[in-house]
């Protein structure tokens, strides 16, 4: 188990949950996930164009499979390019396509409710919706890709207000991804092909950038998240670097995930269990090490208890750490 300690913070590496699988216990290409009750977690599968398994897959944080639901088309309740979920308070699932501009929602038990949203650039209108977020209010801020903006909807798609455009420049954007919300409603928002995470008041007044753009630690290169612990502590999943990057309240670097997954989950350990070829294959291997390792995270949630989850799109699981509240070092001069 790996663990960093740095700055009074203390994160332990937890487990790892997923495998390649085109339905059933494992994902394929996840891109987002959401957290819900009784340590549910709900995974978007995207999918690739030669297997067709947009779905999302519905687990546990022990990993135990529930259920999947979804599917690929352009019909109701089905998907041609899902690039977020967001659960509101009451369990709905809302899960947004970048290529049909529309916003779908389930209920708990994954049956398709309704659907919303109409394309365009106008007031109210989705082209390549990428990132949603829910407030205390079940309001619903979603990134827009292809309008580089942020807009508010009530969770029935009633247009409340929005804010952005296309540029470099304070509270402008490049292709805007994830978006997440702090204890006090601030709004951060992954500017993607700017290299940044910005912060926003609940209306849209900039406040701060997180992340400086390049490839060392503390900098960020096409970053795909944001994600905001009851600390104040930020996170930002850096796509091309394959790590994830965490600073302070105030934007002071504090530390770098690479992903640390040297035990297989369960469904994979139980795939490897199965093959000889695969045991065999495994151990003629110099180093596992690389398998250990982020490839392309999209996505990060943080649980009440400091559990971070980042998706690993390319590995099809997500790593868990545990961010300790009441770590004490062991007292060796006794």
């Amino acid at each position: 188990m790996q663990t960093v300690m740095v700055r009074g913070r203390v994160f332990n590496y937890s487990h790892t949950i997923g495998r390649g699988a085109t339905a059933g216990p494992g994902f394929r290409h996840p891109v987002d996930l959401a957290l819900g009750d009784e340590n549910t977690i709900y995974v978007l599968n995207r999918g690739d164009e030669f297997q067709a398994c947009q779905r999302v897959s519905v687990v546990t944080m022990d990993e135990e499979f529930i259920r999947d639901f979804g599917g690929f088309g352009d019909g109701d309740g089905q998907f041609t390019w899902p690039a977020a979920i967001a659960l509101d308070k009451e369990g709905n699932a809302y899960v947004a396509d970048e290529w049909l501009n529309r916003i779908s929602v389930f209920d708990k038990a994954g049956n398709f409710l309704n659907k919303w949203g109409t394309p365009g650039t106008g007031e109210g209108e989705l082209s390549g919706p990428g990132g949603l977020v829910f407030d205390e209010d079940d309001n619903l801020y979603i990134t827009e890709e292809l309008n580089h903006r942020v807009q508010k909807f009530t969770r029935n798609g009633k247009f409340l207000l929005g804010w952005g455009k296309g540029g470099t420049g304070q509270g402008e954007f490049d292709h805007p991804w994830g978006i997440a919300l702090d204890s006090g409603g601030d709004v951060y928002v992954a500017d993607w092909h700017n290299d940044r995470v910005q912060k926003f008041t609940p209306e849209g007044q900039y406040l701060a950038t997180f992340g400086t753009s390049g490839n060392d630690k503390g900098q960020v290169h096409l970053p795909s998240d944001v994600a905001v612990d009851k600390d104040g502590d930020v996170y930002i999943t850096d796509w091309w670097n394959n790590k994830v990057e965490v600073y302070d309240a105030d934007g002071v670097h504090l530390t770098t995930f690479l992903g640390d997954a040297e035990q297989l989950s369960k469904w994979a350990q139980a795939a490897v269990d199965a093959n000889p070829d695969y045991v065999k294959a495994r151990l003629r291997v110099k180093s596992l090490e690389p398998q250990w390792r982020f490839t392309r995270p999209t996505a990060i949630e943080i649980a009440d208890d400091g559990k971070v989850l980042i998706t690993d799109n390319q590995r099809a699981r997500i790593q868990i750490y545990q961010k300790e509240s009441d770590w004490v070092d062991p007292q060796f001069n006794l």
